[in-house]
């Protein structure tokens, strides 16, 4: 009788083998019940300088306490403002943080990989130009051919454009130097600038001390400035339920600040160290909200967006319509 015996090579076994050891490990995996989705997140938030509600929130655990209940690890950065805020976001060490509208315009022009998520203020942190008390500038107008302090893409920025703009200048018709908060500060108070185009809580420390006047703010000419939250667009993806979730706890904030108030000041204030009565001025003058992007806010972001483009800001333009996602507040409000 022939032989039918098969003869197996060595590879034949070796395959055996590993497709052996690949079935055990499935059923490993299986029986503990782990998978990818069991991974612990980790969470980016940034905190964009000055008094917020981020702040109080890091403080008080809330997303800590929210985030630690679904496997998700909270981390914490903080920035001075929203420019280098954005590269952070570009290198994927912030997920979720606040900036101005301008900020929006000129990330959203660089490609940054952020979407806006929710409204937090329509009143750009008091965004204002300052000048010295005995200043003989008494408008806008009167800056022409001065030397302007701003942080150029910030909101402060976007302000002086639009003030500028409204009474017949523009950008050409000053001297802007590029400073830092902390370095346009001592520049201003020694007297190397005529005004400084800038936010709280940099408005109210210097008036109230006493050290500065308002010349125009957002207020007094009647802007929209919106403050906004956003998300880093690969987080977003990745955890659209995470980001729902955000928003929830920033929400959880905004009531909690608002019914308790003299605690919100203490922690600011030693956070900050700051004093507690200008805190509460500060609080006070400020409306926190958490909402959808509205037509107005659309529209107000887009004059923005078409200021910066005609200005040279940005090479570009932006559609305001494309940066935004109103879905994860939607969820997050129900």
């Amino acid at each position: 009788m022939q032989n039918t015996t098969i003869k197996r090579s060595p590879a034949w076994k070796s395959g055996l083998i590993v497709l052996s050891v690949i079935i055990g490990l499935l059923g490993l995996t299986a029986c503990s019940g782990k998978s990818a989705a069991d991974e612990k997140v980790t969470v980016n938030i940034a905190i964009n300088g000055g008094l917020n509600l981020l702040t109080i929130a890091k403080n008080k655990g809330f997303f800590e306490e929210a985030f630690g209940k679904v496997n998700a690890e909270v981390k914490w950065n903080e920035f001075q403002s929203s420019v280098p805020l954005l590269e952070g976001v570009v290198s994927n060490r912030v997920d979720f943080s606040f900036i101005g509208d301008g900020t929006v315009v000129t990330g959203k022009a660089a490609d940054s990989p952020f979407t806006v998520i929710s409204v937090t203020g329509v009143e750009g942190n008091q965004n204002s130009v300052i000048v010295k008390p005995d200043s003989p500038i008494q408008s806008i107008a009167d800056l022409k051919g001065k030397t302007i302090a701003v942080a150029k893409g910030s909101s402060g920025h976007i302000f002086l454009i639009k003030a500028l703009e409204k009474n017949g200048l523009s950008e050409d018709d000053v001297k802007l130097v590029q400073l830092q908060p902390d370095e346009a500060n001592p520049a201003f108070q020694s007297g190397n600038l005529d005004a400084w185009a800038i936010w709280d809580p940099f408005v109210t420390i210097e008036t109230q001390g006493g050290r500065a006047r308002i010349l125009e703010s957002v207020k007094t000419m009647g802007f929209i400035a919106p403050a906004v939250m956003i998300g880093r667009d690969q987080f977003l993806k990745d955890h659209p339920d995470l980001a729902a979730l955000y928003l929830k706890v920033y929400q959880q904030t905004v009531e909690w600040v608002a019914g308790h108030l003299d605690e919100a000041v203490t922690i600011l204030a030693t956070e900050k160290k700051m004093d507690p009565e200008l805190v509460r001025t500060l609080i006070s003058n400020t409306h926190y909200i958490n909402e959808p992007v509205s037509p107005e806010i659309e529209g107000a972001m887009q004059s923005t967006a078409d200021i910066l483009e005609a200005t040279g800001t940005v090479k570009k333009k932006v559609d305001i319509s494309k940066v935004y996602d109103n879905s994860f507040i939607t969820e997050a409000l129900k």
